[in-house]
């Protein structure tokens, strides 16, 4: 095949029709009059008789476009405060409802659901899933770019019941206004849509029918209209806490650190305020790293740390706007937030006879962050924290002194993005700063300070069908001879290793740059067929440790993929897909 013929097959691909799109549904709500029902899960308050029910659910897995196997059907109403749902999932088998209790955004696909999806800033790229169990448990998820990245730690205050009967099983309702994000207009319009999963035969079904080969589903879902007169809410929540902690652990005779016993207590405070309609302002004081959920008990035997998910409350609103990975399928990113408040770098360096109390952490003096979406498709994200200087207490015979174990740091994180023509077109960027206070001399093997860039750029065509993709950072780090000589030898760089002929160990540098790309384009959806190429580059001196996450530098790497998706039935398989993936990899020395 000569290069002429290929061209005009690619191009053929291109301009393939993708077929006729689903009409988008519209559901009209009606304003509750006079009074709000009551959140039981028993549909039978007189206000539900004032609206219709929205029916005519259509199978998408595993059969779509076909009727579903048990009828679903929903009402919407709202007040000043609240939208309200009643759905009935409708079972001519109720005793073989699957109704697994399980802990909250644990129990997604593990019985039976009825999932909601709201996307209130009608941008067609972010939802908010509220999803309900026949027992009682829930779910609730936030969904970025289209529906293709989720957040299960957003967690709203909701209210839903639900009821299991003759009939089936319902579910009852009760969002407010305040946990949605929502401009202020006369009537809202907001892409909706309601989803139920039928466990036992592993079936979905949708009020309004998106594709399995669709790009994205956001932009692809139906419209809630009739939503009038509501205002912005005047978005204003404190959540002070308080943390008592008793440690037994064998004791130490001669350790004045180790009795068997120790005890702490602390306080702090997370404030949400909202400044406009578009804009929230989130601060902390003294922020509790013992987190809502504990991290997972781990051993780790290489060479590289550990990434560990983010769980504070305060690092968690409006995280979407501060993702910057530097390629697909990995944990490093330009921000990674449990930098700040992490760990001690410096460990003393104790005699036998001496004697330590290090701190776990670094406490954070004060933390704020600013997140918002305009009507214009703007987004912005702006975080400023400070974290303490860190001591620990040493005895050494008999005499107690303190010896600083962290600096006091500033970081800063800027972000922006720019939506154009409903998303299929995003420019957008980031900067972090991190800056130390650094007066001790042991602590000079610490960067004094670290920055870090980086530009994007997204394009999709074709009703989102093929796509560029386009990101590109820097980085510069500075401080002394001794905290540059550390980073050149760290386990990202290893310039001392004496096979890498084209990389020079500089013990007299005090600062240090670098550069990663990665360049994609290729076919993500509608139709059988996926393929894609693409291109990524770390060069040596590249650093971002310090506020963001990095496995290694000095990388090259190309790959190609191509896969053809069957989306029914076949034989004994669900679905099924094949596809061939090839990938090639260099240092900057060629090896």
């Amino acid at each position: 095949m000569n290069k002429t013929t290929f061209c005009l097959l690619f191009g053929v691909v291109c301009l393939w029709p993708n077929g006729l799109k689903a009409q988008k549904r519209v559901y009209v709500a009606k304003k509750v009059n006079p009074s709000p029902p009551v959140i039981d899960g028993i549909l039978f308050d007189p206000v539900w008789k004032e609206v219709g029910w929205a029916t005519d659910f259509i199978q998408s897995i595993p059969y779509e476009k076909t009727a579903p196997s048990q009828e679903t059907t929903f009402k919407v109403m709202y007040d000043e405060k609240n939208i309200y749902m009643a759905i009935r999932a409708y079972d001519t088998q109720p005793e073989e409802i699957v109704r697994r209790l399980t802990r909250r955004d644990e129990g997604r696909d593990d019985s039976d659901r009825l999932s909601v999806f709201i996307d209130s800033y009608f941008d067609h790229r972010t939802a908010y899933e509220f999803v309900a169990h026949p027992s009682g448990a829930k779910d609730d998820i936030a969904w970025y770019e289209d529906g293709k990245v989720n957040d299960f730690s957003w967690n709203p205050v909701w209210y839903v019941q639900t009821a299991i009967d003759d009939s089936g099983w319902t579910a009852e309702l009760r969002i407010p206004f305040s946990q949605l994000r929502f401009g202020e207009k006369e009537e809202q319009v907001w892409g909706f849509q309601i989803d139920r999963y039928l466990h036992r035969k592993q079936e979905e079904s949708q009020w309004q029918f998106i594709s399995k080969d669709s790009p994205g589903w956001v932009h692809l879902m139906g419209e809630l209209r009739g939503i009038r007169g509501i205002s912005v809410p005047m978005r204003v929540e404190l959540l002070p806490y308080s943390l008592g902690q008793i440690q037994r652990y064998r004791t130490e005779e001669e350790n004045p650190f180790a009795p068997g016993r120790s005890y702490d207590l602390g306080f702090g405070l997370d404030g949400k305020v909202g400044i406009t309609s578009n804009l929230t302002l989130d601060f902390s004081i003294n922020p509790d790293f013992g987190q809502v959920e504990a991290d997972p008990s781990f051993v780790n035997l290489s060479t590289f740390e550990t990434f560990l998910e983010e769980k504070r409350p305060f690092f968690i609103e409006g995280k979407n706007l501060f993702e910057y990975p530097i390629r697909q399928f990995s944990n490093e990113k330009l921000f990674y937030s449990r930098r700040i408040g992490r760990s001690p770098h410096y460990v003393p360096d104790l005699d036998s006879h001496e004697y330590g109390d290090v701190p776990n952490h670094t406490s954070i003096l004060g933390a704020a962050k600013l997140t918002g979406k305009m009507p214009g498709g703007l987004s912005i994200g702006l975080v400023e924290a400070i974290t303490a200087e860190e001591k620990c207490d040493i005895e050494s015979k008999g005499q107690r002194y303190e010896e600083v174990v962290e600096p006091r740091t500033g970081y800063f994180v800027g972000s922006v993005k720019q939506e154009f023509d409903q998303g299929n077109t995003i420019i957008g960027g980031m900067v972090t700063a991190v800056n130390r206070s650094i007066q001790d001399s042991h602590l000079n093997f610490l960067p004094k300070s670290a920055y870090a860039g980086g530009l994007e750029f997204l394009h999709q065509w074709k009703d989102k069908t093929y796509f560029l993709n386009f990101k590109s950072s820097i980085s510069h780090v500075r401080g002394t001879q001794e905290a540059i000589l550390d980073v050149q030898t760290s386990n990202c760089r290893l310039f001392q290793r004496p096979d890498a002929s084209y990389l020079s160990l500089d013990s007299t540098r005090t600062s240090l740059s670098g550069y990663s790309g990665f360049l994609q384009i290729g076919r993500g959806g509608h139709g059988h067929w996926q393929y894609d190429a693409s291109l990524y580059w770390v060069s040596p001196g590249y650093e971002i440790n310090d506020l963001g996450f990095l496995y290694s530098s000095d990388r090259i790497m190309e790959s190609l993929y191509l896969c053809y998706r069957v989306f029914e039935p076949v034989g004994i398989f669900r679905n099924l897909s094949v596809g061939l993936r090839q990938w090639k990899g260099w240092s900057f020395g060629g090896e």
